[in-house]
């Protein structure tokens, strides 16, 4: 039964590295905290219940394709929303407590805009994976597996990008500086509306992936938000290894509460865990102090 537990958690824990990459990635690029980042994962959970459920698309396909969609909306709601509360228009630099404000409102609004479109009740998205697979004692559901390929994949690709290509190294250039990266000839707006795009995609296959464990809501991407605020800052903000890890520990740590002590109180134990780092280590596992210099 531990393993049993450790794997669900592991599984659940891979989503909530997902979204935290995202969370991770914005933060470290933009140096803002983007609080509707919860609805990007909501939005792209009824995508793909769409796609699935009233368009007939495959699994692996409505991953994608909600992917790509719910990153261009990301890439749209920068562009038009986000990027007029900078003063130059390309960089973040006195976005300050506007672009705070600015999240929390984008987060009511394409609350109330899904649940003009889907209603309130949830949705189940009915995807038919077949029998569970059993390795040695431990019977695992297909849709874990699903979650385990897809997320290791997108966090690889992810690193080959960012580590690898000449994108990813103007990407890593804005976060650094982003006026050098004027200087040295960087399409800074391109690589900030790329980074939210990224971000908002991962959200989004998060939500496709656990559309056919959990249903499908409006108040589901608020939930999730929470915990992976809780991941992102239990690894470390800013760090995107850190992201993955907090998502490992926050998800195994919840599960393994829920089951031996109260399932009825499962969302505060990943607070509980996020205190108990903080405790340890202010800066979270992977992160580490900022130096300003003068």
């Amino acid at each position: 039964m531990l393993m049993d537990f450790i794997v669900v958690g592991l599984s659940i824990g891979l989503v909530y590295g997902l979204v935290a990459l995202g969370i991770s990635l914005i933060f470290s690029g933009l140096d803002i905290v983007h609080f509707a980042h919860g609805e990007f994962f909501m939005f792209g959970a009824f995508f793909g219940l769409v796609l699935y459920g009233d368009f007939g698309i495959s699994y692996p396909i409505t991953l994608f394709l909600a992917m790509i969609i719910t990153g261009i909306m990301g890439v749209v709601i920068e562009r038009v929303f986000y990027r007029r509360l900078t003063s130059q228009g390309g960089g973040y630099t006195v976005a300050g407590m506007g672009m705070i404000i600015c999240g929390f409102g984008m987060a009511i609004i394409l609350q109330n805009v899904a649940f003009l479109i889907w209603g309130a009740e949830g949705h189940a998205m009915g995807v038919q994976f077949g029998m569970p697979i059993a390795v040695g004692d431990i019977t695992l559901p297909r849709s874990y597996l699903w979650i385990l390929i897809v997320s290791v994949g997108l966090m690889a690709a992810l690193h080959l990008l960012l580590k690898h290509t000449k994108t990813g190294l103007a990407i890593r250039a804005v976060a650094a500086d982003k006026d050098i990266a004027y200087l040295m000839g960087i399409n800074v707006p391109l690589m900030i509306s790329l980074i939210f795009g990224l971000a908002c995609g991962l959200a989004a296959v998060g939500g496709v992936l656990i559309g056919p464990i959990n249903y499908v809501q409006v108040e589901m991407g608020y939930l999730m938000l929470i915990k992976a605020f809780a991941a992102a800052v239990v690894g470390g903000f800013g760090s995107l290894p850190g992201a993955i890890l907090g998502g490992l520990l926050v998800g195994v740590f919840e599960t393994l509460c829920a089951a031996y002590i109260s399932g009825s109180h499962k969302d505060i134990y990943a607070f509980l865990l996020l205190i108990f780092v903080l405790m340890v280590r202010p800066t979270g596992l992977m992160g580490h102090l900022a130096k300003v210099k003068a």
